[in-house]
């Protein structure tokens, strides 16, 4: 059996440079040196690296953005990093509450992706 591992995410966006901004400003994630034309990669302190990206014109939004899809980040404290999102103005889904890996939270991108951050051991 091959082992197959998750290399890259990328989220599709209607406004590139809105979403870049939430994610940095918002967010907190840092952007990686260099990202293709059209694309926002940010920085990875392991495992699968995240973009937000504009669609290409072959690629349907049917579903909407973030139909269908759950992406999940580990933080080193879940209630402490909901609190910051929170006074950064995140629209959050769910508060912090138990998990199936701890604590855990999510939020609403302005494209409607749902995040969820869950509280991991350093």
């Amino acid at each position: 059996m091959t082992r197959i591992n998750l290399d890259f995410v990328a989220l599709h966006t209607a406004d590139l440079d809105a979403a870049r901004q939430y994610y940095t400003g918002v967010l907190g994630f840092g952007l990686a040196a260099s990202s293709p034309p059209n694309a926002a990669v940010f920085q990875s302190s392991g495992g699968a690296s995240l973009a937000v990206r504009l669609p290409q014109p072959h690629e349907a939004q049917h579903p909407p953005f973030g139909a269908g899809v759950s992406v999940w980040f580990g933080v080193p404290d879940a209630a402490q990093f909901h609190q910051r999102l929170v006074e950064k103005g995140a629209d959050v889904l769910t508060p912090p509450r138990p998990g199936p890996f701890g604590s855990m939270f999510s939020v609403r991108t302005p494209d409607g992706h749902t995040l969820t951050f869950h509280e991991v051991s350093p």
